[in-house]
This record gives structure tokens, sequence and C-alpha cells, in this order.
């Protein structure tokens, strides 16, 4: 950047600017010293709210929130659920494979996302791209959905500008455009 012109220098000093560039910087340390103020004010103010520590989490939440009846005890426990869950994936394991090898029950008792929900994401973006309904055009998604992922990954890859909200289901395939100001709808 060049020096700025004597014109746009006397102009700021008659408005009582003073240099344009020292102008900005006490604005924007301005705004920054309110954000700071506002976020030691809501944490404040979250520290001072009543939290439950009932049974049905294993940490501090808020009263009557998912599992917690406050003030009734919770029906149902988060720790519970999650056990369920795994136990369910061991046994799934167990009546196919048979007894699972350690390095196999890590993976199994491993609370990550589950890998049937891997590409949730990727099917809502390309489906809202073309018109599609989440929920009234489900069985279309599901049917349309495991050949067009494979292009729309294939395509992705060759082009990474191309994201997958900007990918378009046509008759011949799949095609895919890059804009610099969003989804394109």
């Amino acid at each position: 950047m060049g020096r700025p012109s004597k014109w746009m220098s006397e102009a700021n000093a008659l408005a009582g600017w003073g240099p344009l560039r020292q102008y900005w910087r006490a604005i924007n340390r301005e705004e920054r010293e309110a954000e700071a103020r506002l976020r030691a004010k809501r944490k404040a103010h979250d520290k001072r709210r009543a939290k439950c520590r009932c049974e049905a989490y294993p940490w501090p939440h808020r009263p009557g929130g998912g599992f917690c009846r406050h003030p009734d005890p919770p029906t149902v426990r988060w720790k519970d659920i999650k056990a369920a869950e795994i136990a369910d994936r061991v046994a799934k394991w167990r009546a196919r494979y048979g007894e699972p090898s350690p390095e196999v029950m890590a993976d199994l008792t491993h609370n990550g996302r589950p890998y049937r929900k891997r590409n949730t994401g990727i099917r809502r973006q390309i489906a809202r791209n073309n018109g599609l309904h989440p929920i009234r055009d489900r069985a279309t998604i599901d049917a349309l959905m495991p050949r067009t992922l494979a292009m729309a990954k294939r395509l992705h890859a060759q082009h990474p500008k191309y994201k997958y909200r900007n990918i378009a289901i046509t008759d011949n395939g799949i095609t895919g455009n890059w804009t610099t100001a969003g989804p394109t709808m």
C-alpha cells in the first residue's frame, strides 16, 4: 500500500480523525474490548446459573434438560444408554464373527460418530442444492444417493474447489461448479 495522498491526510485531520489507520485501529480495539466484556459477563452469569447434579448425566447440567426431569429423579441415565449401545454392538459382533479381539473390542467400545452416519452432512448438502426435502423425499434420496455420493466424492477429489453444496444431480450424472459466493440455488 502506498503513502496516502496529501489531500486525504488533510481531510482526515480536518475531521479530527488523525491518520486513518490509527483511527480504525482505535475503533477495532474498542470493539474487541466490548466483545471481551460481553463474553466475561456471559461467563459470570453462566457460573451463577443453577445446575443440577442428578444421576441423569455424570456432569453438572441444566435442570430439566435432556434426560434430567428436575425436580423428579431421572428415568434414564446417560451412562446406561451408552452402555446399552456398546453392549448391542458387541453382541452383534459376537453373533456374526465370534469373540472380538482386544483391538476390535477397542473399536466397538469407541463412542465416536457411527459409521453409518458418516455421509449425513454431504447427503443433506447435495439434497438441498437439488431441491429435495430431507423428509418428504427420503425415498428418492435413498435411491439416488449411493451412486450420486460416489460420483460426488470422485468429482470433489478431482476438483477440491467444487463443494458438495454446489454439486447438482443431472440426467447424465452430476455436475459441480465453484463459486466464491457460496451455494448456487
